[in-house]
């Protein structure tokens, strides 16, 4: 009975309770839309740089994140490499090499990165063969070519298919020296990487450096970024903590991470804003409805109506209000949402140059996490419900008397 008398209420007038719903709807629309492209943008910034560095998880030697030597490699272990397969989180692992050197060709000599990579596992997680500017990706994990950025192609002055000569410290101070075909240059969204990356098959890698069926890391790409901390957990009880150290990109990369929360409080606060603003229209809506009715809420506690029982009519009268508008806006924000996952936005011109500079592709893509739907739906339910307790106590203090003769 009190959900049909709530409902006849809030269409009495039409007129107010459609601009205050339409309020609400174009609100939750909004923060979904708003929720999303941000998370989107987040995510997919995250997987662009730890698809080509650490990986959301990595696994190294215990002590090697604090000094970054080919000593401190460990032994490419097939049963760890099953533990971490056999986990439904993990969707790719990528062993690397990773060392410094000298690249000469000519006159010319740079330090570079050199990055021992299977060269299928890459090109499934991270396309390198399509960003590939001159010449072709390496073929095998056997073949003796290497793959180098194209700012550094430039500073040395090579071109594909030339020879170039890589000097370094091996594995236990031995000395690591090689000639090596450019068979591809490589053209990557981030400068650093561009001008001094050199990506070779891992086991070249590991015999230029004497350090045979030894990595400096494992990478672990995710299904779900989500899962990134529960994972972690999970691995750190399965693995010998003794050798191995396990860390996620936002212990590797806290700059990053502190720009993203910085970000994220920004549109937060946006947010919030939004809907202080429709808690005012929604405020005034709920009082409006009470002091119209006030002389009729006066005979009601008259003729022997309880005022608790009023009170929560009226806090059911909010909450209709605010659902009917909030599930308008999930449906419409998921009508966005499904539209841009399949057709994200792609940049040109100088914007897609800015993005590519930094790294990024120039896509913003919509994130479909159900998470955004869910709270934006507590937030407005628990407004709902926080605006309803003021008309609700007015109502509970009214005296019969005066609300007749109001």
């Amino acid at each position: 009975m009190f959900l049909k008398l709530a409902w006849l209420n809030i269409w009495r007038n039409k007129r107010r309770t459609l601009i205050t719903t339409a309020s609400v709807f174009f609100a939750v629309l909004l923060a979904i839309a708003t929720r999303s492209m941000t998370d989107g943008v987040y995510e997919n910034m995250i997987h662009n740089v730890v698809s080509y560095s650490s990986g959301y998880l990595q696994i190294h030697q215990k002590g090697f994140w604090d000094e970054q030597s080919i000593d401190n490699t460990f032994e490419a272990d097939e049963k760890l490499s099953q533990i971490l397969l056999n986990n439904p989180d993990v969707e790719h692992i990528m062993p690397r090499l990773e060392t410094f050197a000298l690249a000469s060709y000519l006159e010319k000599t740079k330090g570079v990165l050199i990055l021992g990579i299977d060269p299928e596992k890459e090109k499934e997680v991270n396309n390198l063969h399509e960003k590939i500017s001159q010449g072709k990706y390496i073929e095998t994990i056997n073949d003796n070519a290497v793959v180098i950025g194209e700012g550094l192609a430039t500073q040395l002055k090579l071109k594909a298919n030339d020879t170039l000569v890589l000097l370094g410290q091996g594995y236990h101070a031995s000395s690591a020296a090689g000639k090596y075909r450019v068979t591809g240059i490589i053209k990557l969204g981030s400068p650093e990487l561009n001008n001094n990356i050199v990506y070779m098959p891992i086991q070249q890698a590991q015999y230029l450096h004497g350090a045979e069926n030894r990595l400096t890391a494992i990478s672990i790409m995710l299904n779900k970024s989500s899962s990134l901390d529960k994972l972690k957990t999970t691995l750190q009880m399965d693995l010998d903590t003794d050798t191995y150290e396990i860390m996620s990109w936002k212990e590797m990369m806290p700059e990053m991470d502190q720009f993203i929360t910085a970000d994220s409080t920004g549109h937060y606060i946006i947010i919030g804003i939004l809907y202080f603003i429709i808690s005012f229209g929604l405020f005034g809506t709920l009082l409006m409805m009470t002091f119209e009715r006030s002389r009729e809420f006066g005979i009601l506690i008259a003729i022997g109506m309880r005022k608790r029982l009023l009170a929560i009519i009226l806090l059911l009268e909010s909450l209709m209000i605010s659902l009917i508008g909030c599930l308008a806006g999930v449906f419409g924000g998921f009508l966005v949402v499904l539209w841009f996952t399949k057709y994200p936005i792609y940049f040109t011109g100088e914007l897609k140059e800015v993005y590519e500079n930094y790294g990024i592709e120039p896509i913003i893509y919509f994130s479909n996490n159900q998470n955004i739907f869910i709270v934006q739906t507590l937030i407005v339910l628990m407004l709902s419900v926080i605006l309803a307790i003021y008309p609700g106590l007015k109502v509970i203090k009214m005296k019969p008397i005066e609300a007749i003769n109001s």
